[in-house]
């Protein structure tokens, strides 16, 4: 059977655990002066790929209590800002608009429901007009992924070297979250501004 990596898959799952995994093998190799992968023979470089679509599958699965974390910090994931406020008093589009949304989505698939995404995202694909929302989505996977590489170098530092290095390590973890935050916003923008201008 042939199989062809999705975007989903090489963006999501294999960048994050590549990463992470080289970084770990460059960490081990310069506190241990052992190498545990000889990049210049092609069957230990098959292999890491491979071990690393395993590795990015866990990545993931932690990414998924990682991202509760986050969206239990802003008090909802952005799907939800349509209808209420996060935490910190944002929604997802100025009053006017927002106000507009809400209301056709609330039309559309009725009242008393606090996350529209999925009803909204499936009224989009059946119209076959997800592209770029599913770019979003999995740039979001991408830096969910990521976020949680980069915390988990970042113990690794912290284990192994100074607090200025450590600190250092913090550094790209910040910025994975602050574009995993991002691209979910956009993802929940895009979805429903998509849905507007179509039930028009």
């Amino acid at each position: 059977m042939k199989k062809e990596f999705s975007f989903y898959e090489f963006v999501g799952i294999i960048v994050p655990s590549v990463i992470f995994l080289y970084s770990a093998h460059l960490i081990i190799e310069f506190v241990y002066q052992k190498q545990i992968v000889d990049f210049g023979e092609i069957g230990e470089t098959a292999i890491f790929v491979i071990v690393c679509y395993g590795v990015g599958h866990i990545l993931q699965s932690l990414g998924n209590v990682f991202e509760s974390i986050v969206w239990f910090i802003y008090g909802g994931i952005p799907t939800k800002w349509l209808t209420s406020k996060n935490r910190f008093g944002n929604s997802l589009f100025d009053k006017p608009l927002n106000d507009k949304i809400a209301d056709k989505v609330k039309l559309q698939f009725g009242e008393d429901i606090t996350d529209y995404g999925r009803l909204t995202y499936n009224f989009v694909f059946l119209k076959d007009k997800t592209v770029r929302i599913d770019i979003f989505n999995g740039n979001y996977s991408l830096f969910r992924g990521l976020s949680v590489s980069f915390l988990l170098i970042t113990i690794m530092c912290g284990f192994y070297f100074d607090w200025l290095t450590t600190s250092l390590a913090t550094i790209p973890f910040i910025l994975s979250i602050m574009r995993m935050v991002r691209f979910a916003k956009y993802y929940a923008t895009e979805t429903f501004r998509t849905f507007y201008n179509l039930s028009k």
